[in-house]
């Protein structure tokens, strides 16, 4: 009996860090997805396509994470998911961050200009063209 007990608590250990391994992979990809979007606001300096409440609630729903994420690990010991909420986090923490500063500054505007029995066409100006023009 006690080597099947012994043989049991093993299994779950290995099962234990199957699943960490699980969680820290999936976490890795989770992040990495945040860089291609913030290398983009700041190469272009604009997120003004970006939606701050979308953000908001994400950021909203991974704190709320964090604090199950910081159960966890104080009752069970469960690193992993703080690990990787945390770091996911910080990363939304800085996309709503750079919303902030670059949102709310559109780098061009797309104005409709319309010619006689023409269709309309778009062209996109600057935001001081337009000032210019007024």
């Amino acid at each position: 009996m006690l080597h099947a007990e012994a043989n049991g608590h093993l299994k779950g250990i290995a099962m234990g860090g199957f699943m960490d391994l699980l969680q820290i992979g999936g976490g890795v990809i989770l992040c990495a997805g945040y860089i291609p979007q913030m290398r983009r606001i700041l190469a272009t300096r604009s997120a003004h396509d970006l939606s701050l409440s979308m953000w908001l609630s994400v950021l909203a729903g991974l704190l709320l994470m964090e604090v199950y994420a910081a159960h966890l690990f104080l009752t069970a010991g469960t690193r992993a998911v703080l690990i990787t909420n945390s770091v996911s986090l910080l990363f939304s923490i800085g996309m709503v961050g750079l919303i902030l500063v670059y949102g709310t500054r559109p780098t061009a505007l797309t104005v409709r200009l319309s010619m006689p029995r023409r269709r309309g066409r778009a062209v996109a100006v600057t935001a001081s063209e337009v000032r210019q023009a007024a």
